[in-house]
């Protein structure tokens, strides 16, 4: 059997259960690299973080079917002409094992074809966000970032050469 992944606008009715999702992705990928069980970005788990990416002005973002069953998201800004930032991307955990995210990944390059360079931010403790970000879709390392609370994340680039 083949599986088949799409993508769909976002909408408002779909928040509660993207926010599930979300809430499960990130909230398993903290407890595998730390030994806090709960944790993401402020509004991860409560709604506000997907409604904020979905309605705001600059920002793309598409639900991610898989087998017409809602998997996750990802949302895309632009930063200025042909660069781009992958704001957020999320699968459900319990599709890991199909490895979607390289998919995704792949489509979404597809989709903006016309970039040169993507940047992404991932908490620096996520050894599997770095691994998938630099061995499968190509990013390299490129700054550490240390926020007023202490948490630190890392920025990853890609640059497209034609």
């Amino acid at each position: 059997m083949i599986n088949t992944i799409s993508y769909r606008s976002i909408q408002p009715d779909d928040y509660d259960s993207l926010t599930r999702i979300m809430t499960a992705a990130f909230n398993e990928d903290t407890s595998l690299h730390t030994n806090i069980p709960e944790d993401g970005p402020p509004g991860y788990n409560d709604g506000s973080l997907i409604k904020n990416l979905n309605e705001v002005e600059g920002v793309e973002s598409k639900l991610i079917l898989f087998d017409n069953t809602i998997i996750g998201a990802y949302s895309v800004r632009i930063i200025r002409d042909k660069e781009y930032s992958l704001e957020m991307l999320f699968i459900d955990p319990n599709y890991r094992e199909y490895h979607p995210g390289t998919q995704v990944w792949k489509d979404i390059e597809q989709e903006y074809a016309d970039a040169k360079c993507w940047m992404v931010e991932t908490p620096d403790y996520s050894a599997r966000n770095h691994y998938f970000y630099t061995v499968k879709c190509g990013f390299a390392f490129e700054k550490e970032n240390v926020y007023d609370n202490g948490e630190k994340s890392f920025i990853f680039k890609k640059e497209i050469h034609v």
